[in-house]
């Protein structure tokens, strides 16, 4: 296991440069438009999240498996592998993982009560039916792991945000309602792919500082200034993942969850037809 960051295999081989990216998506692009396309990110950093709060595990857990599926549909698409499927298993892996190991049954049941409709989560906070079509079994979750585990070489270490948010949080002695604000932003950040091309330090410091718009704190201008001096860090990456973040959240006030399914079921059929 890497001892850092800098040292492991998220820096080594799967940070991407903006124009790699871009030719990923482009490659999801020929059935989506840009819109469709982050809303199915936005859906299914949704769904992860939902299946990990029903197993009660840390919002680490649920930012593994999330990652572990932005990695899969690198070089992979939704027709290769049902991204429901896929879904379950990023959870399953990510709890042996991190360390928090659950049950395959289990999570394979809990996968099934989400996708059944009653937790699907709405923009607004509530819950809408909207049933997902999983013929899948236990066996099938086991198969699925195997090739999630060749896809990403098992490199399987996955560095986050949060815990560079802690410790900024605590250097700084910077206020609570920052530090959630600052907390649920990051959460938000997984709806991208932008832990593909930024650093976990820059992704924390940018919270940081889209949390001031939201609370204060008990900081000055002048202070805060200082403090970001301070921190030695590329300045426009902090603006550029802020960019980002405000343009998720642009395109989430067109995302509606209900007809996510739909699109789904659209976009893999229109890529079986172009194969």
């Amino acid at each position: 296991m890497a001892a850092n960051y800098w040292e492991s295999s998220q820096f080594q081989r799967f940070l991407l440069t903006r124009f790699e990216l871009a030719e990923i998506e482009k490659m999801h692009m020929t059935q989506l438009t840009a819109n469709e396309l982050a809303y199915l990110k936005i859906y299914f950093t949704n769904l992860i999240a939902l299946v990990g709060k029903r197993l009660h595990v840390r919002q680490e857990i649920i930012a593994t498996a999330t990652v572990y599926f932005k990695r899969f549909y690198i070089n992979n698409t939704f027709y290769d592998i049902d991204p429901y499927l896929m879904t379950t298993t990023c959870m399953y892996l990510a709890c042996k993982v991190e360390e928090c190991p659950h049950n395959i049954k289990q999570v394979w049941n809990e996968s099934k009560i989400v996708f059944s409709g009653k937790y699907i989560f709405a923009k607004n906070g509530s819950y809408v039916s909207s049933e997902i079509r999983f013929p899948y079994d236990v066996p099938d979750v086991a198969e699925c792991e195997s090739y999630l585990l060749e896809e990403m070489k098992f490199y399987l270490v996955v560095y986050h945000p949060y815990q560079v948010l802690i410790d900024i949080h605590e250097q700084a002695n910077m206020p609570k309602a920052s530090l959630q604000a600052a907390w649920s932003i990051i959460n938000d950040s997984f709806k991208t792919d932008m832990v593909f091309v930024y650093p976990p330090h820059v992704i924390a410091i940018a919270a940081l500082f889209l949390s001031r718009v939201v609370d204060q704190g008990n900081q000055s201008d002048v202070e805060a200034q200082q403090w970001y001096a301070d921190l030695n860090v590329d300045v426009t990456d902090v603006l550029q993942v802020v960019n980002e973040l405000l343009a998720v959240y642009e395109v989430w006030t067109g995302y509606v969850d209900e007809k996510m399914p739909d699109m789904v079921s659209r976009y893999i059929a229109d890529i079986a037809a172009s194969c």
